[in-house]
């Protein structure tokens, strides 16, 4: 067998590697010709992997110092074993503790024919040596292949790679193709790609698992960011919509009648959350334990627990007999999403391709299985799934990004049976055998107030009712839990359909099939289907459901403004984009909603009056007071006043290169609805009067302060209403969504004092610049726009706010023991005698610091701008040297200098 060395030395279940199903040996592949290419592979050493295509497989050799075009190098290389033709254009990185483990980039590739005086390179290579001629991107012309020395010989001292290979020397032939002193590694990116092998390693964008089938082999991994392993990610939610629908772009799977489940797999141990963040093991003990039922080491994958029956479809009564029975038996965990895979968040990747990736990698058994779906044919899967009994449709917009804690409209539930959560507040007796329970009292949630909806008085059976009485005992109160309270009779008692009731805390939560809703906003025609063990009451509101046409419409517009090439032209130089994205491409590639204004936005706002609606990243928003000055003109007057109209050009401008550092992000706001001189006031929560296509993101677990409704941005759109609303200083929280309470920044701020002068200030950064320098840690300095220098260091989330908190206090308080009198450790201002304070306490959780490209309220719009290293010995460098109206301009020329602070995480050295 041709291959059986390749195959021995390689687990295909752990290396990226293909298994080799093509290449058979049994003659040259039918209609590619011969072919070779050359990889560059960092492995235990650097070295170059020289393959041709013989008899049906690639003969390959090892060349340390890679190939030459230079006739005077003789270049020493390993013979190893052949490698299968699949291997021809593979890229990407060999896992550690795996044959071969390193980064791979295909350096050059073409085709090649062997001398005349050889017909048969096989029966050649076999004897020792071959001629050949080379027609590739980088190497061409003659060559020479030679062995040397027989097999066991050593290279260098050592056996490469610790594989005993024939030695053999590579040549190149004295002829017009021949460079003296040419040098392979003076030309270091991919012919396939165009990326470096750091480039791969960072960010591999293309993942073959080698088990799969050729439909589903190459998996789109360009939006998975290497990350730590989150304690939970907050589950994405589906909008409720009023019809089914056919499109291609959209995936239909089953609508699951059970309970939302999230499994956390960390090496041989899983652990799972409910919907609400409860611990799943108190509801489905062992169901997923030992996780034998994925091929991972770490992974997050989303599902539902289902009750199946006989004929596969989902029982809810049963599934709440097996919980209170603390049962397994019967239940189905359906995974229908991948999260997170050894050691990269997938939450970037589309859909599709996570779904693809969860199926390479999952094992199914009688507890655990890949939820399918079907492609484009929405209408024909509800009408089936309807004559199967089965509660409703979920459908999936194909590219949609998993957005966690928000409820999508890229992702819509078709029901097939109405259904609606609903709150206790009461019961009534029944008649008869009822007479323990006839209804329950329930309501629904408004504005914050629990609202009256009716009874549901049938689906109970002798068990149900025990269980609820029993779970009532404990609930029961004097007063009605519902504002407003229900109508009382004229003796001021309860009757008619209340007659009797008993009060309870509104602690539980059911969920009733329904016929509809009366006028008066009362439940009709509603049946008792269980209890949900795991939800929060006060997050039962009516479910309203959106037009499906209008939806389906919207994500599909979003979707194909992200995928449209990109019209640029001078007139374009302003409307900034960050560097690029690790894949190389523009930042807002892989995002479900636009970051980019158009040409055409930019003038249409250009155009507008004082106020009126203006369409920006597929998002309308009604802009006022668009002439309104709220800042006056910089100190040097080299522009006039700053207008709202020119804040909302600034941010629709700057999105591009802001966004990726607010990304899944909460936003704290501070806001100068009277200008930059007026009274400024901070601003969490997002008022009601906001428009509903802003993402929202509550905080749970709150428990010494007020919880919040944060916004994070995702897009253009909600920038620019941001500075429609004057809330143009944005802080973000230095901890992401999927684990809030792990900072991905250590934070330094140089707050000045009322007697610092700019030089002192500069003093001090570049103290801290040589510090770091000393720590072979990489910090990102930027400007305030006000008076300070902060400095970011990017970190691997797995520290708390009290690790970066006394790591930056050791840290500042060596650097202000060189400058004593430079330097205050008060808190308070007043005893600060006009120093500058190294302020430490910004590494906490309730706490956070101006955004990179925020604007602060000064003269002309300063903005918080990053900065070089060497800009710190710029004589022209001020703290408010870039405005709204100069960052453009400066970032279209170098760049966005704080791009890597979102990707270059690091560990914190001791002190």
């Amino acid at each position: 067998m041709p291959l059986e060395r390749y195959k021995r030395k390689r687990d295909f279940e752990k290396t990226p590697e293909p298994s080799g199903t093509v290449g058979t040996g049994e003659g040259p592949s039918p209609g590619r010709g011969r072919r070779f290419v050359v990889q560059r592979h960092r492995a235990t050493r650097l070295h170059y992997d020289f393959r041709l295509e013989i008899d049906g497989v690639l003969a390959s050799w090892a060349v340390p110092k890679g190939p030459s075009l230079d006739p005077s190098q003789r270049r020493l290389a390993v013979h190893v074993e052949d490698h299968p033709l699949e291997y021809f254009d593979f890229e990407g990185v060999i896992p550690a503790r795996q044959y071969g483990a390193g980064d791979v980039i295909v350096w050059d590739w073409g085709t090649w024919e062997p001398e005349d005086e050889t017909p048969d390179p096989g029966r050649a290579v076999a004897k020792g040596e071959l001629k050949f001629r080379l027609q590739g991107e980088k190497l061409r012309g003659r060559f020479t292949i030679v062995r040397t020395s027989g097999r066991g010989a050593k290279a260098g001292g050592r056996a490469f790679e610790e594989d005993e290979g024939d030695q053999w020397l590579l040549i190149h032939k004295r002829d017009d193709e021949a460079v003296p002193g040419w040098n392979a590694e003076d030309l270091p990116r991919s012919v396939k790609t165009g990326r470096t092998n750091d480039e791969v390693k960072e960010n591999r964008d293309a993942l073959w698992i080698g088990a799969a089938t050729a439909a589903t082999a190459q998996i789109d991994l360009e939006g998975a960011v290497d990350a730590p392993l989150p304690k939970r990610i907050e589950p994405m939610l589906a909008t409720l919509a009023t019809k089914p629908f056919r499109d291609p772009d959209w995936l239909f799977e089953i609508k699951w009648d059970g309970y939302r489940l999230e499994a956390i797999v960390d090496e041989r141990k899983v652990r799972t959350w409910t919907r609400n963040g409860q611990d799943g093991n108190g509801y489905f003990p062992g169901l997923l334990d030992p996780p034998t039922w994925i091929d991972a080491r770490q992974a997050i994958v989303d599902g539902e627990v289902a009750a199946i029956d006989d004929q596969g479809l989902p029982d809810f009564n049963v599934l709440q007999e097996r919980i209170s029975e603390h049962s397994a038996a019967g239940l189905v965990f359906e995974a229908f999403d991948l999260l997170y895979l050894d050691g990269r968040s997938l939450l970037g990747v589309p859909l599709e391709d996570r779904k693809r990736l969860l199926k390479s990698v999952l094992r199914e058994t009688g507890h655990v299985r890949f939820s399918a779906h079907i492609e484009a044919e929405g209408v024909a899967f509800y009408e089936a799934s309807a004559g199967r009994g089965l509660e409703g449709v979920i459908a999936k917009h194909r590219r949609s990004r998993y957005e966690p804690g928000r409820r999508s409209s890229a992702w819509l539930k078709l029901k097939i049976r109405p259904e609606q959560e609903l709150v206790v507040g009461g019961w009534t007796p029944g008649e008869g055998r009822a007479t323990e329970l006839g209804a329950l009292v329930v309501g629904v949630y408004e504005n914050g107030r629990l609202r009256y909806a009716g009874k549901v008085g049938s689906g109970f059976d002798a068990r149900t009712r025990r269980d609820l009485r029993a779970r009532f005992e404990k609930l029961e109160t004097d007063s009605a839990p519902f504002d407003p309270v229900p109508p009382r009779d004229h003796r001021g008692r309860w009757g008619g359909d209340l007659r009797g009731v008993v009060w309870l805390k509104p602690e539980l939560v059911i969920r009733a099939e329904l016929g509809g809703w009366s006028r008066e906003g009362y439940v009709r025609q509603s049946s008792f289907k269980g209890l949900e063990l795991d939800r929060d009451p006060r997050e039962v509101t009516r479910e309203q459901a959106v037009e499906t046409k209008e939806a389906v419409k919207d994500v599909g517009e979003a979707a194909r403004v992200e995928d449209a090439p990109r019209k640029k032209g001078p007139s374009m130089k302003k409307t900034v984009r960050s560097a690029t994205s690790r894949s190389g491409s523009n930042v807002d590639d892989g995002h479900l909603y636009p970051w980019e204004a158009t040409r055409e936005e930019l003038s249409a706002l250009d155009d507008m009056g004082r106020d009126g609606p203006w369409k920006v990243g597929g998002f309308e928003l009604k802009l006022t007071n668009l002439d309104k000055v709220l800042f006056p003109p910089p100190t040097d007057a080299s522009s006039g006043p700053v207008t709202k109209r020119d804040v909302v050009r600034y941010f629709a401008q700057i999105a591009p290169t802001m966004l990726p550092h607010l990304a899944e992000r909460p936003l704290n706001l501070h806001r100068y609805p009277n200008g930059a001189e007026g009274q400024g006031f901070w601003q969490k929560d997002i008022p009601e009067s906001a428009p509903s296509w802003l993402r929202r993101w509550r905080e749970v677990g709150v428990e010494a302060r007020e919880a919040n409704d944060h916004l994070i941005a995702d897009r253009v759109a909600t920038l620019c209403w941001l500075g429609n609303q004057a809330a143009f200083e944005i802080h973000a929280w230095t901890s992401r969504l999927d684990d809030p309470g792990r900072p991905t920044f250590a934070l330094i701020d140089i707050d000045p004092g009322t007697k610092t002068t700019w030089d002192e200030t500069l003093t001090l950064a570049r103290l801290f610049r040589t510090a770091l320098g000393h720590l072979d840690v990489r910090g990102y300095p930027k400007l305030t726009g006000r008076r300070g220098i902060q400095i970011w260091i990017p970190i691997v989330a797995r520290y708390t706010y009290a690790d970066t908190s006394r790591w930056v206090e050791a840290l500042s308080r060596t650097v202000g023991g060189i400058v004593p009198d430079l330097v205050s450790w008060e808190w308070s201002k007043d005893q600060r005698q006009g120093r500058a304070r190294l302020d430490y306490t910004q590494n906490a959780a309730i706490k956070t610091l101006v955004a990179p490209y925020a604007v602060r309220p000064g003269a002309g719009g300063p903005v918080s701008a990053p900065i070089d290293w060497d800009e710190l010995d710029d004589a022209n460098l001020r703290p408010d040297r870039w405005t709204i109206r100069t960052i453009v301009e400066r970032v279209a020329d170098r760049g966005d200098l704080f791009a890597s602070a979102q990707t270059d995480l690091q560990e914190l050295p001791q002190l």
